[in-house]
Parts: C-alpha cells; sequence; structure tokens
C-alpha cells in the first residue's frame, strides 16, 4: 500500500511540477516554420566574408507592418536565418551553394529564458527540419551584444526591408559564432 501511495504522490508531484513550469512562463521549443521561404518575406542576406557564410533572414509576414507602422518588433514575431556555405561570386559578394543550418528566434509576452534574452527563444535545425539543438546558452550570450537593438543583430535591415520591401544586403558588423 506504501508503494502505490508513493507512486501517486510522485506522479502528482511530477504532474504539478510540469503544469507549473508551463504558467510560470517557460515555453517548449520553438517549432520549426514549415515553408518558411515561401510564407515568409526574406528581408536580409548577410555575407560573412571571413567564414565564407551567407546568412538568408526570414521574418514572418504578419509582422511586417507592426515593424513598418510602429518601428517595433512585436510578440508573434518569428525569424528564421539560413546559414549557407559559400564562394566569393564576380560581384564580390558571397554566392551561396549549399544549406548548412536553419536557426529559428521567436518573440513571445513573457517569454525569460534569463534576465538577458528578451522575450526571445531559438532553436537550431537541420536543413530538412529536423531539431539539432534547442538550448539556448550560446543564442542569449551572442545576442545580447545587440540589446539595444531587441536583441536582434539585423534589426535596422529589418526596418528597412519592412518600409521598402526589398531585400537588405549587409555584411556582418559583429565576429559572431555564426560569422566568425
Amino acid at each position: 500500500m506504501k508503494f502505490w501511495k508513493f507512486l501517486i504522490t510522485s506522479l502528482l508531484t511530477v504532474g504539478i511540477a510540469i503544469a507549473f513550469s508551463a504558467f510560470a512562463g517557460q515555453a517548449s521549443v520553438v517549432d520549426f516554420p514549415a515553408d518558411y521561404q515561401t510564407k515568409f518575406f526574406q528581408y536580409a542576406t548577410v555575407d560573412c566574408p571571413k567564414s565564407q557564410i551567407v546568412r538568408k533572414m526570414y521574418v514572418n509576414r504578419e509582422v511586417v507592418n507592426t515593424i513598418k507602422t510602429r518601428k517595433i518588433v512585436p510578440s508573434t514575431t518569428v525569424i528564421a536565418m539560413e546559414t549557407h556555405s559559400a564562394r566569393i561570386g564576380s560581384n564580390g559578394h558571397l554566392m551561396p551553394n549549399q544549406l548548412n543550418n536553419v536557426f529559428v528566434r521567436e518573440k513571445q509576452t513573457g517569454w525569460r529564458v534569463s534576465n538577458d534574452s528578451g522575450e526571445w527563444q531559438s532553436a537550431w535545425y537541420s536543413p530538412s527540419g529536423n531539431l539539432v539543438s534547442s538550448s539556448q546558452g550560446s543564442c542569449i550570450s551572442c545576442h545580447t551584444m545587440v540589446r539595444d537593438r531587441d536583441y536582434l543583430f539585423t534589426l535596422p535591415a529589418l526596418l528597412k526591408a519592412a518600409n521598402t520591401g526589398q531585400i537588405q544586403y549587409q555584411k556582418t558588423e559583429f565576429g559572431t559564432s555564426v560569422c566568425q
């Protein structure tokens, strides 16, 4: 009888802990956005010459008008960043030749991974959409360099693209883990 009481108490404790963590603002893994290449708006291409990586940046279309009119990145924003190996093209820009990774960031009101993460969570996916990692540590440590830009390296490009409807081109301005 004691065993059953112990088992039931243990299961209830685990269930309550799981429920409490959901209410305490802990979000699940950021989902891979299916068909992001066609459903999202590509707002930037970023060359990383030292590592010969090209990053293509996409944002969910539903938030573009808010970004354009209010100049803020609202809750429910999803950004997908493709990283491609590349070679130098005839125009001096890097030309992507192989998709290597897709990093996804999502902003939701109340999400707090740490005191210095904004309301963002991130996940790393393979090109086929399989989760590689949902660890937040390396994403947070890098994105704190741009906390004044709502933790987005490409915020200036996103704002300009939202206003012009055109993909912005830039070279990386930081030696980040993705672009070293």
